[in-house]
Protein backbone atom coordinates (compact mmCIF):
# COMPACT_ATOMS: atom_id res chain seq x y z
CA UNK A 1 0.00 0.00 0.00
CA UNK A 2 1.34 3.41 -0.95
CA UNK A 3 2.25 5.56 1.94
CA UNK A 4 -0.28 8.93 1.94
CA UNK A 5 0.67 11.78 0.69
CA UNK A 6 1.20 14.90 3.01
CA UNK A 7 1.27 18.41 2.08
CA UNK A 8 2.27 20.74 4.71
CA UNK A 9 2.23 24.48 4.52
CA UNK A 10 5.36 26.49 3.82
CA UNK A 11 6.20 30.06 4.66
CA UNK A 12 9.01 32.15 3.46
CA UNK A 13 12.46 33.20 4.96
CA UNK A 14 14.74 36.08 3.72
CA UNK A 15 18.42 35.52 4.08
CA UNK A 16 20.04 38.09 6.51
CA UNK A 17 23.64 37.71 5.32
CA UNK A 18 26.26 36.23 2.91
CA UNK A 19 26.25 36.08 -0.73
CA UNK A 20 22.31 35.85 -1.00
CA UNK A 21 21.11 38.44 1.59
CA UNK A 22 17.74 39.68 0.61
CA UNK A 23 17.22 36.35 -1.31
CA UNK A 24 13.74 34.65 -0.45
CA UNK A 25 13.40 31.12 -0.01
CA UNK A 26 10.42 28.55 0.62
CA UNK A 27 10.84 26.35 3.61
CA UNK A 28 8.72 24.70 6.75
CA UNK A 29 10.54 23.49 9.78
CA UNK A 30 12.15 20.16 9.46
CA UNK A 31 10.10 18.91 12.65
CA UNK A 32 6.92 19.09 10.28
CA UNK A 33 8.75 16.61 7.78
CA UNK A 34 10.44 14.45 9.96
CA UNK A 35 6.74 14.21 12.28
CA UNK A 36 4.93 13.04 8.88
CA UNK A 37 7.76 10.66 7.71
CA UNK A 38 8.14 8.98 11.12
CA UNK A 39 4.50 8.48 11.47
CA UNK A 40 4.00 6.21 8.02
CA UNK A 41 3.21 9.79 5.12
CA UNK A 42 5.30 10.93 2.64
CA UNK A 43 5.46 14.95 3.35
CA UNK A 44 6.07 17.34 0.88
CA UNK A 45 5.87 21.18 1.11
CA UNK A 46 3.24 22.94 -0.12
CA UNK A 47 5.28 26.51 -0.93
CA UNK A 48 3.55 29.66 -0.10
CA UNK A 49 2.72 30.90 -3.54
CA UNK A 50 -0.02 33.85 -4.62
CA UNK A 51 -0.80 31.28 -7.82
CA UNK A 52 -4.55 30.24 -6.48
CA UNK A 53 -4.55 27.82 -9.10
CA UNK A 54 -0.87 26.47 -8.50
CA UNK A 55 -2.48 26.05 -5.37
CA UNK A 56 -5.28 24.64 -5.89
CA UNK A 57 -3.40 21.93 -8.31
CA UNK A 58 -0.98 20.96 -5.36
CA UNK A 59 -4.46 20.42 -3.50
CA UNK A 60 -5.74 18.43 -6.15
CA UNK A 61 -2.99 15.59 -5.60
CA UNK A 62 -2.12 15.41 -1.38
CA UNK A 63 -4.18 13.15 0.91
CA UNK A 64 -3.71 15.16 3.70
CA UNK A 65 -2.84 19.05 4.86
CA UNK A 66 -0.89 20.11 7.93
CA UNK A 67 -1.37 23.38 8.25
CA UNK A 68 2.12 24.84 9.82
CA UNK A 69 3.07 27.87 12.00
CA UNK A 70 4.16 30.94 11.94
CA UNK A 71 3.02 34.97 11.73
CA UNK A 72 0.25 36.23 13.63
CA UNK A 73 -3.34 35.89 11.78
CA UNK A 74 -4.29 39.72 10.45
CA UNK A 75 -7.12 40.40 12.82
CA UNK A 76 -8.90 42.21 10.10
CA UNK A 77 -9.58 39.06 9.00
CA UNK A 78 -11.90 38.27 11.74
CA UNK A 79 -13.47 41.41 12.31
CA UNK A 80 -10.92 43.52 14.64
CA UNK A 81 -8.35 45.96 14.48
CA UNK A 82 -4.74 45.30 15.46
CA UNK A 83 -3.89 45.71 19.01
CA UNK A 84 -0.45 47.56 20.17
CA UNK A 85 0.76 43.90 21.24
CA UNK A 86 0.42 41.84 17.77
CA UNK A 87 3.62 40.72 16.49
CA UNK A 88 3.95 40.29 12.80
CA UNK A 89 1.44 39.40 10.25
CA UNK A 90 1.52 38.43 7.06
CA UNK A 91 -2.02 38.98 5.14
CA UNK A 92 -1.43 37.12 1.63
CA UNK A 93 0.04 34.04 3.11
CA UNK A 94 -3.27 33.73 5.81
CA UNK A 95 -5.25 34.17 2.39
CA UNK A 96 -3.24 31.27 1.10
CA UNK A 97 -3.24 28.88 3.99
CA UNK A 98 -7.49 29.47 4.39
CA UNK A 99 -6.95 28.62 0.42
CA UNK A 100 -5.88 25.45 1.27
CA UNK A 101 -7.83 24.73 4.16
CA UNK A 102 -11.19 25.54 2.18
CA UNK A 103 -9.69 23.19 -0.87
CA UNK A 104 -9.07 20.35 1.55
CA UNK A 105 -12.42 20.03 3.25
CA UNK A 106 -13.80 20.67 -0.05
CA UNK A 107 -12.55 17.53 -0.96
CA UNK A 108 -12.98 15.56 2.62
CA UNK A 109 -8.90 15.31 3.25
CA UNK A 110 -7.97 14.94 6.89
CA UNK A 111 -6.49 18.44 7.72
CA UNK A 112 -4.01 19.08 11.10
CA UNK A 113 -3.45 22.60 12.07
CA UNK A 114 -0.84 23.33 14.56
CA UNK A 115 0.01 26.55 16.38
CA UNK A 116 -0.85 29.20 13.78
CA UNK A 117 -2.83 26.41 11.98
CA UNK A 118 -5.42 25.66 14.76
CA UNK A 119 -5.69 29.41 14.66
CA UNK A 120 -6.43 29.62 10.55
CA UNK A 121 -8.97 26.44 11.04
CA UNK A 122 -10.49 28.32 14.01
CA UNK A 123 -10.69 31.86 11.51
CA UNK A 124 -11.68 30.03 8.59
CA UNK A 125 -14.92 28.71 10.17
CA UNK A 126 -15.97 32.63 11.77
CA UNK A 127 -14.13 32.46 14.70
CA UNK A 128 -11.52 35.14 16.67
CA UNK A 129 -8.73 35.32 18.25
CA UNK A 130 -7.08 36.78 21.44
CA UNK A 131 -4.25 39.09 19.49
CA UNK A 132 -2.42 38.46 22.91
CA UNK A 133 -2.94 36.58 25.65
CA UNK A 134 -2.51 39.34 27.75
CA UNK A 135 -5.92 40.50 26.40
CA UNK A 136 -7.53 37.32 28.20
CA UNK A 137 -8.77 38.08 31.84
CA UNK A 138 -8.32 34.27 32.96
CA UNK A 139 -5.15 33.62 31.45
CA UNK A 140 -2.26 33.38 33.94
CA UNK A 141 -0.08 30.54 32.26
CA UNK A 142 3.47 30.78 30.57
CA UNK A 143 2.47 30.00 26.83
CA UNK A 144 5.73 31.22 25.78
CA UNK A 145 8.25 28.85 27.04
CA UNK A 146 12.19 29.15 27.27
CA UNK A 147 13.30 26.02 27.03
CA UNK A 148 13.78 23.40 24.53
CA UNK A 149 11.35 23.05 22.11
CA UNK A 150 10.15 19.93 22.72
CA UNK A 151 10.28 20.28 26.41
CA UNK A 152 6.20 19.52 27.80
CA UNK A 153 5.91 23.05 30.17
CA UNK A 154 2.27 22.86 31.42
CA UNK A 155 -0.75 20.72 31.12
CA UNK A 156 -3.50 20.47 29.05
CA UNK A 157 -7.00 18.98 30.16
CA UNK A 158 -9.09 16.97 27.78
CA UNK A 159 -12.13 15.96 27.45
CA UNK A 160 -13.35 12.63 27.67
CA UNK A 161 -14.46 10.85 24.81
CA UNK A 162 -13.31 13.04 22.60
CA UNK A 163 -10.31 11.98 19.32
CA UNK A 164 -7.71 13.85 21.43
CA UNK A 165 -9.02 11.66 24.15
CA UNK A 166 -9.04 7.97 22.33
CA UNK A 167 -6.05 9.27 20.52
CA UNK A 168 -3.71 10.11 23.97
CA UNK A 169 -5.59 7.71 26.10
CA UNK A 170 -5.73 9.90 28.67
CA UNK A 171 -7.74 12.87 29.68
CA UNK A 172 -4.43 14.92 30.91
CA UNK A 173 -1.47 15.56 29.32
CA UNK A 174 1.84 17.92 29.54
CA UNK A 175 2.47 19.64 25.91
CA UNK A 176 5.07 22.34 25.11
CA UNK A 177 4.02 25.90 24.24
CA UNK A 178 5.18 28.39 22.05
CA UNK A 179 2.47 30.88 21.08
CA UNK A 180 0.58 34.55 22.46
CA UNK A 181 -2.41 34.32 20.54
CA UNK A 182 -5.44 31.70 21.00
CA UNK A 183 -9.07 30.88 20.21
CA UNK A 184 -10.95 33.60 21.90
CA UNK A 185 -14.51 32.68 19.77
CA UNK A 186 -15.33 29.69 18.71
CA UNK A 187 -15.58 28.72 14.79
CA UNK A 188 -18.57 26.83 13.25
CA UNK A 189 -18.38 23.23 13.52
CA UNK A 190 -15.75 23.43 15.83
CA UNK A 191 -15.53 22.27 19.16
CA UNK A 192 -12.54 23.14 22.35
CA UNK A 193 -11.80 19.74 23.43
CA UNK A 194 -8.15 20.41 24.96
CA UNK A 195 -7.79 23.05 27.59
CA UNK A 196 -5.14 24.78 29.41
CA UNK A 197 -5.24 24.97 33.27
CA UNK A 198 -5.88 28.92 32.63
CA UNK A 199 -8.86 28.09 29.99
CA UNK A 200 -6.30 28.60 27.24
CA UNK A 201 -7.94 26.56 24.16
CA UNK A 202 -5.37 23.96 23.89
CA UNK A 203 -7.08 21.52 20.82
CA UNK A 204 -9.52 21.84 18.60
CA UNK A 205 -12.03 19.49 16.67
CA UNK A 206 -14.10 19.20 14.07
CA UNK A 207 -17.76 18.00 14.73
CA UNK A 208 -18.48 17.28 10.83
CA UNK A 209 -17.59 14.08 9.42
CA UNK A 210 -14.49 15.03 8.08
CA UNK A 211 -11.16 14.51 10.07
CA UNK A 212 -10.25 18.25 11.27
CA UNK A 213 -7.62 18.31 14.62
CA UNK A 214 -6.58 22.43 15.72
CA UNK A 215 -3.54 21.41 18.28
CA UNK A 216 -2.35 24.61 19.52
CA UNK A 217 1.17 23.40 21.07
CA UNK A 218 3.59 21.96 18.45
CA UNK A 219 3.78 17.84 18.75
CA UNK A 220 5.61 18.20 16.09
CA UNK A 221 9.05 19.47 18.23
CA UNK A 222 7.57 16.69 21.52
CA UNK A 223 7.55 14.07 19.03
CA UNK A 224 11.37 13.57 18.57
CA UNK A 225 10.78 11.61 22.25
CA UNK A 226 7.46 11.59 22.70
CA UNK A 227 5.12 8.74 21.95
CA UNK A 228 2.11 10.86 22.22
CA UNK A 229 2.72 13.40 20.38
CA UNK A 230 3.83 10.42 17.66
CA UNK A 231 0.36 9.28 17.89
CA UNK A 232 -1.30 12.36 17.46
CA UNK A 233 0.91 12.04 13.79
CA UNK A 234 0.13 8.49 13.91
CA UNK A 235 -3.87 9.55 13.84
CA UNK A 236 -3.46 11.65 11.27
CA UNK A 237 -1.48 9.50 8.81
CA UNK A 238 -4.31 6.57 9.34
CA UNK A 239 -7.14 9.17 8.79
CA UNK A 240 -4.97 10.18 5.28
CA UNK A 241 -4.06 6.52 4.15
CA UNK A 242 -7.91 6.04 4.43
CA UNK A 243 -8.99 8.35 2.29
CA UNK A 244 -6.28 7.74 -0.19
CA UNK A 245 -7.89 4.08 -0.64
Amino acid sequence: MKRPLIGVSGSHMVDDHGTFAGYHRSYVNDDYIRSVNEAGGVAILVPFTEDEEAAKEIMSRVDGLVLSGGHDVYPLLYGEEPCRQIGPVWPARDHFDLLLLQEAERRGIPVMGICRGCQIINVGHGGTLYQDLSLDKDSYVKHSQNQDPATPTHTVEIEAGSRAADILGRTEWVTNTHHHQTVHKVGQGLVVTGRAKDGTVEILEGTGKNYLMGYQFHPEMMSINDDLAKAIFKDFIAAAAVERD
